[in-house]
Order: C-alpha cells, then sequence, then structure tokens
C-alpha cells in the first residue's frame, strides 16, 4: 500500500497537534515533518510541501494566506483550518453533509476550508431549516455558543490550567460583545441568511466540548410543529455517520441537563430538539476540537484523497 504523504504547517498549536496525533496513528498515512528551526520559512514549507499530497494549514489567517501564495505552482492540495478563505467562493466549504455538491467539492477541489467551531454548530442547525422553507432567511435569530476553554489556543489553556487561575475563570465568560465574531461570515455565506445572528459565544472552565443553541418563536414560522423542526434534521442527514438527529421527545429531551462536554473527544454531532408548542430550541453538541476542528479536517482529508471517509474519525 502506498501511503499518502502529508505536511501539518503549524503542527504546534492546538490543531495542528491533534492532526498529528490522529494521522500518527494510521498505516496509511506518512507525516512529512518541517525541521523545527524552519517551521516559518516559505521555502522550506514549500520544500517539504512539494513532496506531499496534501498541507495542512494550521496558522492564523495572515500566516495562512503567506502560505497557500507560495504553494500556488505545486500540485498538493491543501486544508486550511484559519478563517482566511472560508467564505473564498473558489475554494471547497469543507462540511460535506451540507449536501452531495459540498462532498463533491471537496474531493475534486484543491484548496479547501475547514469550518469554525462556532460556525458549525450554527450552520447544522440553520441550514436544513432555512433550506427546506421552514425558517425564512430574514428571520431574526440569536446565537448562543458555550465551549471549553481549548477553543482558545495554546494561551487560553495555559491561563486555566495555571495553578493560581482567578476567580474569573472559575465562571462562565461570555466574549465577542462587539458582534464582530470572526465565524459570523460563513455561518451566513452558508445558511442563506440575510444578516447575520446575534452571537452570544461562551467560554467555560472545562476542557473541550461545544454546545450551539438557537430559539424559535414558532407564531413567526406559519404552522411549523417542534416535530417539522425534528424532521427536517431527520431528512436532511439521514444517512450520515457524523451528524446524528435525537429521538424526537419533547417530554424526555427537555428534562435533560445537556453538558456541553458530553461529545469531548469524539468527531460526531448531535442535533437536539426540545422546547413546546410555542417555542423550541434546538441544540448542537460536539467536541470543538472534533467535529469543530481537527476531527472535520480529518475527514476532508480521507473525502479529497479518496480514502474512506470515516478512516481515523471516533464516531
Amino acid at each position: 500500500m502506498t501511503k499518502k504523504k502529508i505536511c501539518i504547517v503549524g503542527r504546534e498549536g492546538t490543531t495542528g497537534l491533534r492532526i498529528d496525533e490522529r494521522l500518527s496513528q494510521r498505516d496509511d498515512i506518512e507525516v512529512l515533518p518541517i525541521p523545527e528551526d524552519r517551521r516559518k520559512d516559505l521555502v522550506t514549507i514549500k520544500e517539504v510541501a512539494s513532496q506531499a499530497d496534501l498541507v495542512f494549514l494550521c496558522l492564523p489567517d495572515q500566516a495562512a494566506k503567506d502560505v497557500v501564495e507560495v504553494l500556488q505552482d505545486l500540485s498538493c492540495k491543501v486544508i486550511d483550518a484559519s478563517t482566511a478563505h472560508r467564505t473564498n467562493p473558489d475554494w471547497a466549504y469543507g462540511f460535506p453533509e451540507l449536501g452531495p455538491d459540498y462532498r463533491e467539492h471537496i474531493a475534486q477541489c484543491r484548496f479547501i476550508a475547514n469550518p469554525g467551531c462556532h460556525a458549525s454548530g450554527a450552520i447544522a442547525i440553520l441550514a436544513p431549516l432555512i433550506k427546506k422553507g421552514l425558517v425564512p432567511s430574514d428571520y431574526p435569530l440569536t446565537v448562543l455558543s458555550l465551549t471549553g476553554y481549548s477553543g482558545g489556543g495554546k494561551k487560553m489553556i495555559a491561563q486555566y490550567q495555571a495553578m493560581d487561575t482567578g476567580s474569573d475563570l472559575c465562571a462562565p465568560r461570555q466574549y465577542g460583545l462587539g458582534q464582530s465574531h470572526k465565524h459570523m461570515p460563513e455561518v451566513q455565506a452558508f445558511t442563506g441568511l440575510v444578516e447575520p445572528p446575534i452571537f452570544l459565544p461562551v467560554v467555560d472552565d472545562y476542557y473541550a466540548g461545544m454546545e450551539t443553541s438557537i430559539g424559535f418563536h414558532l407564531s413567526h414560522l406559519k404552522g411549523i410543529s417542534p416535530q417539522d423542526i425534528w424532521q427536517a434534521f431527520q431528512d436532511y442527514y439521514a444517512g450520515s455517520k457524523i451528524i446524528k438527529v435525537a429521538p424526537f421527545n419533547l417530554e424526555e429531551i427537555n428534562g435533560l441537563f445537556l453538558g456541553a462536554n458530553q461529545a469531548a473527544g469524539l468527531d460526531t454531532m448531535t442535533l437536539y430538539v426540545s422546547g413546546n408548542q410555542d417555542r423550541v430550541l434546538v441544540h448542537a453538541i460536539f467536541d470543538n476540537l472534533g467535529k469543530g476542528a481537527s476531527g472535520a479536517a480529518v475527514q476532508c482529508m480521507n473525502i479529497a484523497l479518496g480514502l474512506a471517509e470515516e478512516t481515523g474519525l471516533v464516531i
């Protein structure tokens, strides 16, 4: 068996390390190392990338753009985990569950943008409802998204894990208060929303896991019932091994404590419908480091290289 050759630029970051960890356990992949003392050198990166079938970019936006520029004349495929190219129409958007055309674009396109973590939950909820006409594209939305502190990268992880952690880190902290969070452009682009939603991201004192919740007043949705909303997800994600829909049972779901970290360590996402006949909440629960980052990246790599889609994923 000929191994696929992979290069990870930005391996030392949270997402890069997780991708490297996943790939090192596979016998169909060879990870090409970049010398540590030259890991930011564009000439060296290009030399290593020239031998690769696919390159992961786990970098800040501008650094990702700089590397993409020097890789233009190579043949390797590229998956960028930054926000730099997510709404670029020349790039595939790495969310294959959105439809056959998305999966085909990932398979055929040379450049693939990995979705943002918060965006993944919001898009998974909104895209089916808007595309199926249950929710109008101009519906005024508010998105609440709770994440573990690993989503803040190495600096935030160190702050939370320090022995002298301050009391302010012991409680949930809302951020992105200026309504300019970098994930909102892709949410708008891939759901068809006329305008971005109000977005309330919250980071809390646990390592990994994400819960994105969106509410709907059914009186504004022209006779739509909670079961209609659940059925839309059931139909849209039918057959998916990655995105799952919890059984419809409002009484049972309403009595749960939905833990934002209950999918930590998994690469799946589960959608829950709760509420009543007047107001409905939909919750997407997944790992911000899994389906929200490295898991989605590996899933896209598998598709791009013609490998079985779920290879190396924890489902």
